[in-house]
């Protein structure tokens, strides 16, 4: 499976945990977070550290909050944002996955949302660390 196939699944994943609705071990993709590292990886640092990554998500959000985006669009960026944190990927690559997610699975006009909000948090996180990000 491709890192374009995982970051579906990734997606897909933290969409059904959200607002707890079902546990992890009862998504539909559990079997590939568990045989599939980068799943895993990106899954269990959102579980572990979704109050930050919703943080910054917030903190770049203009006349929105959290619970006011679509929940497409909000799992993207909790997809994306715990990648950024703890992936491995260039930050144009990850915004380029979310935009896809986003015209494949969100509101018409959702991936311009979604590609304002990564890049303000980019910049920012750059910003604050001097280019090391």
């Amino acid at each position: 499976m491709n890192r374009h196939e995982q970051r579906k699944k990734i997606f897909q994943t933290i969409f059904q945990v959200d607002h707890g609705l079902v546990t992890l071990e009862e998504t539909a993709f559990h079997h590939l977070y568990r045989e599939y590292g980068y799943i895993n990886t990106i899954v269990d640092y959102y579980l572990e550290n979704s109050e930050t990554v919703d943080a910054g998500i917030r903190d770049h959000l203009t006349n929105y909050t959290l619970e006011r985006i679509p929940k497409v669009e909000r799992n993207i960026l909790r997809t994306a944002i715990s990648e950024l944190l703890h992936g491995d990927s260039p930050h144009r690559v990850v915004i380029n996955e979310a935009i896809l997610l986003t015209k494949l699975y969100g509101e018409k006009d959702g991936y311009r949302f979604v590609n304002g909000v990564l890049k303000n948090f980019i910049t920012e996180t750059d910003e604050q660390s001097n280019g090391e990000y």
